[in-house]
């Protein structure tokens, strides 16, 4: 890559070589989880309840189909559950299966790993700070977005 001359381009670009990275530990760490999907799981976890999936699709920031086909696919692998809101049928509630709890726990230590390893080249300072800075950014940037 030719090095980026602004930061935007820099974090997009830090993002989509950690979600290839991601990505690529899983699969040979055989997880059978994109990136995606494990932060789908992740999500559901850390809620400990059926969420709404249109709660899901403002967490991923992704577009109703997209997040649809997700959550098929991970039903299809049985880690998930799907089932109309009793409260109101126009809405679909998406949990965790036992076996998704399971797939979690397993895969949260790979992922850890992978954050040290994105971080490697920094002293634990240097991390320190990159992390203050990040979410300076991202504070600001959902901000932005949000006031719109």
């Amino acid at each position: 890559m030719s090095e980026p001359q602004d930061l935007g381009r820099m974090i997009g670009y830090c993002g989509h070589l950690c979600r290839l990275y991601t990505d690529k530990y899983l699969r040979e760490a055989g997880y059978d989880v994109t990136p995606v999907q494990s932060h789908t799981l992740g999500y559901l976890f850390c809620c400990g309840r059926e969420v709404n999936q249109r709660d899901l699709e403002r967490e991923l920031r992704l577009k109703p189909s997209t997040v649809n086909g997700i959550v098929s696919r991970l039903e299809e692998k049985e880690l998930i559950s799907r089932r109309a809101s009793p409260d109101d049928g126009r809405f679909r509630l998406v949990g965790l299966t036992e076996a998704g709890r399971n797939k979690v726990l397993e895969f949260r230590a790979a992922l850890g790993e992978t954050d040290r390893w994105f971080a490697a080249a920094l002293s634990p300072e240097e991390r320190k700070q990159l992390c203050r800075l990040l979410s300076r950014v991202i504070t600001n940037l959902e901000n932005e977005v949000n006031a719109t």
